[in-house]
């Protein structure tokens, strides 16, 4: 199957599956479950983590968002309350991953 890089320009490169023979897929997918289960923990644990920076970073950029706008009331008084109910959203969520981060530490 070509494939192009750049203008113009194609390479030949043979579909991974027509060269594994079919015993060998099986071995390697065999060895690659094994893998996944043994670091399945150390895995979702660092996702979870992952995740709990990602909605702490939300948090805050909504927290900041609420503080600035308080800071220019009355101008945008109509935004309040879209922005609190964000700002609560996000809280929320951050809540629940750092949760479920302490739940699977146990």
């Amino acid at each position: 199957m070509p494939v192009v890089l750049e203008r113009g320009m194609e390479v030949d490169v043979p579909h991974w599956l027509d060269i594994i023979e079919n015993e060998e897929l099986d071995r390697f997918m065999a060895e690659r479950t094994k893998q996944s289960e043994g670091n399945s923990n150390m895995e979702d644990k660092e996702t979870l983590k992952a995740e709990v920076k990602k909605f702490n970073a939300r948090a805050m950029e909504a927290r900041m968002a609420l503080h600035d706008l308080s800071e220019e009331l009355p101008a945008g008084l109509e935004k309040v309350m879209d922005v609190a109910q964000q700002t609560v959203a996000a809280f929320q969520s951050l809540d629940a991953a750092r949760k479920k981060l302490a739940a699977a530490g146990s």
